[in-house]
């Protein structure tokens, strides 16, 4: 039955995917969803809507079969977050850069999307902690965890594949040292991913806000949901110290800098940086 399960919902993802994905592409283009990339080229933004809409429905036959819980609570986050994330791609600018930034602008009485984004990261990483641990010290964990876990995949959303490989790596660690016991959670996004990514390296779409949200409330919920408290706390640290360091030095200069993690970067991308 599980092998059954996981089928359909690998298959689902393919079949949605390639069904969806030039109507989502037409639809960005149509609205002039348009982004500058880092190297000044024009590509489509919010293409996290392509991965959105097939990754819900291939948890359907989990949903069905009650498989996991908090399933139907998942699928809510993740459209509310990448709905949120495609707000910012729409509205947002860069006139507050960074956590700090967008922080000092709140205070000043100015309201951002960036502020909004936390808000709502804050707000669904509670009410999945609320069905995990009622005590206090576990809301407050598991709550900042998924927030931060949520914008942790924007930090890496700064070149093309950037945030896709970031995200792989940790989903992938995450579930070899978990046993492969929740596959049928982590497959159907790692497959939409392999389909995805071909037209991201070549800078046709860009995930976006939209879909940097998406991928981080995914790895937020893996993490909230499977994890021990202890290893969520490491996490959590090991975030947050991540969090700050962005605040005041640039990942790509220091992944540049290094010439196996600029490698690795680099793999699959049409174009070098200038």
């Amino acid at each position: 039955m599980d092998i059954i399960i996981l089928a359909s919902s690998i298959i689902i993802a393919i079949i949605s995917f390639s069904f969806l994905k030039k109507p989502l592409l037409f639809f960005l283009r149509q609205k002039n969803i348009m982004m500058t990339n880092y190297a000044g080229r024009q590509v489509l933004n919010s293409g996290g809507l392509i991965i959105l809409i097939p990754y819900l429905l291939s948890l359907l036959p989990l949903l069905l079969l009650n498989t996991y819980q908090n399933i139907s609570l998942l699928l809510i986050i993740l459209a509310a977050l990448t709905i949120g994330g495609m707000l910012d791609d729409l509205l947002g600018d860069s006139s507050s850069k960074g956590l700090i930034g967008h922080i000092c602008a709140f205070m000043q009485g100015n309201m951002s999307t960036g502020i909004l984004k936390a808000l709502l990261g804050s707000l669904t990483g509670f009410l999945l902690a609320w069905t995990k641990d009622t005590k206090l010290i576990h809301l407050l964990i598991d709550t900042c965890l998924f927030a931060f876990t949520v914008n942790l995949i924007n930090l890496l959303d700064l070149r093309p594949g950037r945030a896709i490989k970031g995200f792989g790596l940790l989903l992938i660690l995450t579930e070899t040292f978990s046993r492969f016991s929740h596959i049928h959670f982590v497959l159907p996004v790692i497959t939409l991913l392999v389909l995805y990514i071909k037209g991201e390296m070549k800078e046709l779409y860009m995930l976006g806000d939209a879909g940097a949200s998406l991928l981080g409330g995914i790895l937020g919920f893996y993490w909230v949901s499977f994890l021990n408290t202890i290893l969520k706390g490491i996490i959590l640290i090991f975030i947050i110290l991540l969090h700050l360091f962005a605040e005041f030095h640039s990942l790509s200069y220091y992944i540049e800098k290094y010439p196996f993690f600029k490698k690795i970067d680099a793999l699959g991308r049409k174009y070098d940086d200038k």
